[in-house]
């Protein structure tokens, strides 16, 4: 019968030594102490002056029982009996020992994010390597598959079956994603492997809840520091120029100081330098005017327990306005369409090749070639909807889109086409439907959105604006080029191409190349790397900016070192242990004959 986890005591040492099942049973070696209590509690019977023995049975004095203190008496019968209790004892705790001919299959989930790079050569990654060597090294015949966790989980390479294979595949390791989602990797590693594969998770954190029984072991190799680092960077555009924003936060429960270090060009040109006093566990914020026509900004503090998270990289933003066409009859939502233009400062009004144009009609517009068509609806039926509003929030245009207390006024008599983005209960009050353009390669979108501007008090509400610059950005990242230039480490990076090509040339910030395929006129890269990116494709050509800017990374005081879980389920004891209890109740049948035939042989004599 297999016991549960709680019962399972483990010998640890070499690799062969057993774990019993029920330790409970070694309460059994208190009767060692009896055994030994009767040999060590003799007597020797007084005198008494007889006239004659011819009476007696056995004229010797008996040796047995009695409360007198004597020497104590060891005999072989004592040997063989101390024996006998010993290995009655250890079968009832139900001793297993590892075959070696059986291993189950290792499925390793790595903590992906750039934490467990802290500490340089003794960083938490390079213990783990270390400690998942040694544990290789112990099993006859590996088979182990690797799962990065990072925004999401990657298959490392495939199933290694030696300890060189699985130590190569380790060197894929780097740890450079802005997190790590480590309980959605381990989900995906049980769906992988099923029931049979051990899960090992390699981190520097300690389980966010408490793990299951069996199967599953989270080894943390973190230890607690003060870490200073860059947690955001911003460069945007403002009516007298080029503003940038930075905060700094210092992660430690002591004051601390650091040098920023401000660099304008490529290579870089000392331009300010101060000195910070930054407050336990406060973040302080850094406004900047930068200089007109200010090329790559690059900011650095001074190095400490983690060196990524110490520069930031910020490249001068591209001027991509939306080219807009307002054709709206209704002067008072033209008046609401074009102020919420300007706010945005992101359209361009135009009369030819607009990527949007704003209609109030329910027909597409004959010249509106591949631009984009927003029909806007104040249809006369309409009544004030208070909510509750449903909103897709997969959709582009809903993201950081509130209505709360917002009223909106809209019809429902007429049926709109396409798929809701946002109801009013089950009436659509925003519809998307998507259409073939006349280039194949690429979509076009009509939107319908009812309004009544009389009836709501939506134009007035932050919501309008948000809902204006959600249009704008959407399509923008379909537009050919890099709709924005900075990501965060391990941000998937899109760029749409104006024409065809096969191959592009993506540069690194170490200097190196690498030629990527291209599909669609979209080439999709996930940079693994701090630091100024490029995409040479002969007159195509963009540079983005790569930053490690994690708060919950950067702070290194919740890490911890320690090891949870327990290998030691029903399937482990079926398929890589063998009960040895049987041998030792053999011994104690064979220990049981030989002092039977000890005992018989002893009264022959006497």
């Amino acid at each position: 019968m297999v016991r549960s986890r709680s019962s399972v005591v483990r010998l640890w040492g070499a690799a062969m030594l057993p774990f019993f099942t029920t330790p409970l049973a070694f309460w059994g070696f208190l009767a060692l102490p009896v055994l030994v209590g009767i040999y060590w509690l003799r007597t020797r019977h007084r005198r008494y002056p007889v006239s004659s023995l011819m009476l007696w049975t056995d004229p010797q004095e008996s040796p047995q029982g009695g409360t007198r203190m004597d020497r104590l008496q060891t005999p072989l019968l004592f040997f063989l009996e101390l024996l006998a209790l010993t290995l009655l004892v250890l079968a009832a705790a139900d001793p297993h020992l590892p075959l070696r001919e059986s291993v189950r299959p290792l499925i390793v989930v790595l903590d992906d994010s750039f934490s467990m790079q802290a500490d340089g050569e003794h960083s938490p990654r390079h213990q783990a390597v270390q400690a998942l060597t040694e544990e290789l090294k112990r099993r006859p015949r590996p088979w182990v598959r690797f799962l990065l966790a990072g925004e999401g989980t990657q298959v490392l390479g495939e199933t290694a079956h030696t300890t060189p294979e699985a130590l190569d595949q380790l060197r894929e390791w780097r740890c450079r994603a802005a997190t790590s989602q480590l309980e959605e990797a381990v989900s995906f590693a049980s769906e992988l492997g099923g029931e049979l594969p051990l899960l090992l998770v390699l981190t520097d954190r300690g389980p966010p809840t408490e793990l299951s029984k069996g199967r599953i072991q989270w080894w943390a190799f973190g230890q607690p520091r003060a870490n200073v680092a860059l947690v955001n960077a911003a460069r945007s555009w403002r009516e007298n120029g080029e503003r940038c924003l930075l905060e700094i936060a210092n992660f430690s429960d002591n004051a601390e100081s650091t040098t920023l270090v401000l660099e304008i060009g490529e290579p870089g040109k000392e331009w300010q330098r101060r000195e910070l006093h930054l407050p336990p566990r406060q973040t302080q914020r850094v406004l900047l005017t930068l200089p007109e026509k200010a090329a790559a900004l690059h900011a650095r503090i001074d190095n400490d327990a983690l060196a990524i998270d110490n520069h930031v990289s910020l490249l001068p933003l591209p001027r991509r306005p939306v080219r807009t066409k307002v054709r709206l009859k209704d002067q008072t939502l033209r008046t609401l369409v074009e102020k919420a233009l300007r706010v945005t400062h992101q359209a361009e009004r135009v009369e030819d090749q607009p990527d949007i144009i704003f209609t109030d009609g329910l027909e597409r517009p004959a010249d509106a070639g591949a631009a984009w068509i927003v029909h806007l609806l104040a249809e006369r039926d309409a009544v004030p909807y208070a909510g509750p509003f449903v909103l897709d929030r997969n959709h582009p245009l809903t993201e950081g889109l509130s209505l709360h207390d917002v009223i909106w006024g809209a019809g429902k008599a007429r049926e709109l086409p396409g798929s809701p983005v946002i109801l009013a209960g089950n009436v659509p009050l925003v519809t998307d439907q998507d259409r073939r353009s006349a280039d194949p390669t690429a979509f076009t979108h009509e939107l319908y959105l009812r309004l009544r501007p009389d009836l709501s008090t939506l134009p007035d509400a932050p919501g309008w604006p948000i809902l204006i610059w959600n249009l704008l950005q959407w399509r923008n990242t379909d537009k050919p080029g890099l709709h924005r230039v900075h990501f965060r480490l391990g941000e998937q990076v899109a760029l749409t191409f104006a024409t065809l090509r096969p191959l592009v040339t993506v540069g690194h910030p170490d200097g190196a190349r690498q030629t990527m395929p291209v599909q669609d006129r979209r080439l999709t890269v996930r940079p693994d790397a701090v630091g100024v990116w490029s995409i040479q494709a002969e007159e195509e050509s963009a540079s983005f900016a790569v930053n490690a800017l994690s708060a919950n990374e950067s702070d290194l005081s919740s890490c911890v070192s320690g090891r949870w879980g327990d290998w030691l389920d029903e399937t482990s004891l079926r398929l890589e242990y063998q009960s040895i209890t049987w041998i030792l109740l053999l011994f104690v049948v064979m220990i049981a004959t030989v002092h039977l035939l000890l005992m018989v042989r002893g009264r022959g004599r006497r």
